[in-house]
């Protein structure tokens, strides 16, 4: 009983920390990253101290591409907001049609989710929110919908948080992301529905039902799709281009004047239709995938750690950054402001990043995961699959991050499922997906949604309405689940 204790004490230490105390991330994963290697050490689980270095060398190993993605996907945005290119894609899509509806569903399930595929972090809060501000909507309105549009974050900065997930859980990469994908699938049909309540009403809303349920069915498909055939880290751009393009269409089809608005929109997403040029082909057409794969990769065997640097995204993220500064021709102050910018926003990320993933192989390494496992197993047998987005979810709301919630708990779901004879997959879908869709509840993405909206005052009930709104994606994900369980077994 003590051992099951002092290995749990590591993960309910950072909950205690963040929830109770308030503590920032990088003090709580510090204190845990210290806490961890004493309980490790020690007479209850015998890690000798020879071994201590490897959990820190594979941490920082793992680590690495995070940076590589996280540096050039936040710099991309910068760029492109210092060019004015993404005003100017905000204001091409809400100035397109004075129908209010297609206004929420092109913010909050198409450009929203745009800028969060390649940046993350909810920046697209920042951009969303002001928008719906000028167009009318009520600065409630505004924030609840804008918290709501970061529904595409297991694909976030190029589906980051599912890569570690599935680094970590060893379970292949494109078996999480379409699991996620299909999960996903009812709640954003869900979430086409709510934005267009919370911005138009029930009566206008059931006006246009039928293209809002085709709207949410074809950001779900469009995501799959791309999971399932292209890539996985390109999907949330996909999905979110195909929605943008999608409306568009159809508000033409009633307004035929917007041929010169569609060309200058054209030339301002051109940097993410670059990108998604540059990922489909090294992709998709196996002599250059070979070529890119094999070319500048640093192998370490003893860590099971291979980067390619020409395949992976960061490196397209680099190209398309380089293709915006030459395209809308912006000036060494404006590059250097940008990379100051992301500097600042990048380093508190990858160093929680790193002490998150520091815990979880320190963990691992002294056997506490595989305990508690064990402990779980026994404890909930195969109820535990129920438990299993709760424990997710509480990682996203509590981290606002869906890397680091995977990094704290998708071993010991992966793990679990092994134990009481449940896939692997199923589970580290559920904790990818609860984990991802809990981070708008965040503490700190509401302060952030209502410090832009300037409604700081109405924080607590903000908070209470997303409560509301987790509660409803929690239970599409527990009507999945018992559907797995009756017709998919």
């Amino acid at each position: 009983m003590i051992k099951v204790v002092l290995a749990l004490l590591p993960l309910v230490s950072i909950l205690f920390m963040i929830f109770i105390l308030k503590k920032s991330s990088i003090f709580t994963g510090t204190v845990a990253c210290i806490l961890t290697t004493v309980i490790a050490i020690s007479p209850v689980f015998h890690t000798s101290v020879v071994l201590l270095p490897k959990p820190f060398i594979k941490s920082f190993l793992t680590t690495v591409p995070v940076i590589y993605i996280l540096f050039f996907g936040i710099l991309l945005f910068h760029l492109m907001d210092k060019s004015g290119a993404i005003q100017k894609i905000a204001t091409a899509i809400a100035t397109s049609t004075d129908d209010k509806t297609y206004q929420v569903l092109l913010l909050a399930l198409g450009l929203s989710p745009l800028i969060e595929s390649v940046s993350g972090f909810g920046l697209a809060v920042i951009v969303i929110a002001p928008i719906l501000i000028a167009l009318k909507f009520n600065a409630i309105q505004s924030s609840l919908i804008a918290l709501i549009s970061l529904c595409i974050i297991p694909w976030g900065t190029l589906a980051m948080g599912t890569m570690i997930g599935a680094s970590l859980g060893n379970i292949p990469l494109e078996d999480l992301g379409v699991g996620s994908a299909l999960l996903c699938i009812p709640i954003y049909i869900y979430f086409a529905f709510l934005v267009t309540y919370i911005g138009v009403g029930k009566k206008a809303m059931k006006k246009k039902q039928l293209q809002i349920l085709w709207i949410g069915l074809l950001l779900g498909l469009s995501v799959w799709i791309c999971n399932r055939f292209i890539s996985v880290e390109l999907a949330g751009l996909v999905g979110s281009l195909t929605v943008i393009i999608t409306i568009f269409i159809m508000i033409t089809l009633h307004n035929r004047s917007n041929q010169h608005r569609s060309n200058a929109l054209l030339k301002n997403i051109s940097p993410y239709l670059l990108l998604i040029v540059l990922l489909f082909i090294s992709r998709t057409i196996p002599p250059i995938k070979d070529f890119l794969t094999h070319l500048f990769t640093v192998t370490i065997k003893s860590y099971h750690f291979q980067l390619s640097f020409l395949y992976s995204p960061g490196f397209f993220l680099f190209i398309v950054c380089l293709f915006t500064c030459i395209l809308f021709r912006l000036n060494s102050a404006s590059i250097i402001d940008s990379i100051k910018l992301t500097i600042n926003k990048c380093y508190p990320v990858l160093l929680t990043t790193f002490l998150y993933i520091v815990v979880s192989e320190m963990m691992s390494e002294a056997k506490m995961i595989q305990l508690l496992s064990l402990t779980a197993a026994h404890s909930f047998g195969s109820l535990f699959i129920f438990i299993t987005p709760l424990i997710g979810a509480t990682g996203g709301f509590l981290t606002g991050s869906n890397t680091a919630s995977n990094t704290m708990f998708i071993r010991l779901q992966t793990e679990t499922a092994i134990q009481i004879g449940a896939s692997p997959t199923l589970l580290a879908c559920i904790q990818n997906v609860s984990s991802s869709l809990m981070t708008m509840v965040n503490p700190s993405r509401v302060a952030l949604s209502c410090s832009v909206c300037n409604i700081t005052s109405l924080e607590n009930n903000i908070q209470i309405k997303m409560a509301i709104v987790s509660i409803g994606t929690l239970s599409i994900i527990f009507i999945e689940i018992i559907f797995q369980l009756l017709f998919l077994k």
